[in-house]
């Protein structure tokens, strides 16, 4: 309205607080993801892995059904590892398909569209918008990784009773710190492809050959000089050695685990500063 007719008001409404104001961001981004029922759909669907989890361990202590199913009695304390060490796996690629879905159109859809000025001309800096877009990816990936695993490994340690869960407390760690671990590098790394990409199935192009094509160069050079410096680029393997190490199981990297740890901190580190040289509040067009 005209500032001449004297008729406007100072906004007298509750505030969000300073710091709780990138939820703004992430509550409208994740209503947007929300709005296509094929999507919503399809991470449903996500959650069958764990809920067959679940229904494996009821089914492994109702000993009466076991009989009847002909199944052996003692079916979890054979494939204890094994089985958790596989719906680990059977969680995360389906989380890594849904930051590929999503990602692409979290940072891509507001640079294209010139949207980027407009968040930062209200009280939100480009931490906090990162932050609000990044918090998308955690609270998708979350409820189907570490807080699906733990609720898993806790309904096997109420069902076994006793000592079982000091004594394979390493399965629990392994959910909680390989799960995170890999969310906060799958979002970093997408919303990077996100933000120098906005095509959208560009980004999800350059995210798969970022992945495939590092894992090839690093099988190329560990059989060019005999060793496993080439490791150092392998995603796909850092994240699988790290997990395993977590589990206490052998690792399929010819490297320490310190060097898998500082493959991921890289990849991190490296998203971040792509971020930073992109999202600028005005853009020089030459």
């Amino acid at each position: 309205m005209a500032v001449y007719e004297r008729s406007w008001r100072r906004y007298q409404g509750p505030q969000t607080p300073l710091g709780a104001r990138f939820l703004v961001v992430t509550r409208y981004a994740l209503a947007d993801a929300f709005t296509s029922r094929l999507f919503t759909a399809f991470y449903a669907a996500c959650f069958l892995p764990s809920l067959g989890g679940l229904f494996f361990i009821y089914l492994s202590h109702n000993l009466k059904l076991l009989e009847q199913l002909g199944m052996p009695q003692d079916l979890m304390q054979v494939l204890t590892s094994k089985f958790f060490m596989l719906l680990f796996s059977w969680q995360a690629i389906p989380a890594f398909l849904v930051a590929l879905i999503v990602s692409p159109s979290l940072v891509a859809a507001d640079l294209a569209n010139g949207a980027l000025p407009l968040y930062l001309g209200r009280p939100i800096d480009r931490r906090g918008y990162v932050l609000g877009k990044a918090a998308v990816l955690a609270l998708l990936l979350s409820p189907m990784t570490w807080v699906m695993g733990l609720a898993v490994f806790a309904l096997q340690a109420s069902q076994a009773g006793g000592t079982w869960w000091r004594d394979n407390w390493r399965i629990g760690a392994a959910y909680l710190v390989g799960h995170v671990t890999w969310i906060v590098v799958v979002s970093m790394l997408t919303l990077a492809i996100s933000a120098w990409v906005r095509f959208k199935p560009a980004a999800r192009g350059a995210l798969f050959a970022i992945i495939f094509v590092l894992a090839g160069f690093a099988t190329a050079v560990n059989q060019f000089t005999g060793t496993a410096v080439g490791d150092l680029v392998h995603l796909v393997r850092a994240i699988n050695s790290v997990v395993l190490a977590l589990f206490g199981a052998p690792t399929p990297s010819g490297l320490a685990v310190g060097w898998n740890w500082l493959t991921l901190l890289a990849v991190s580190v490296l998203s971040v500063w792509l971020l930073d040289r992109k999202l600028r509040a005005h853009e020089v067009v030459r």
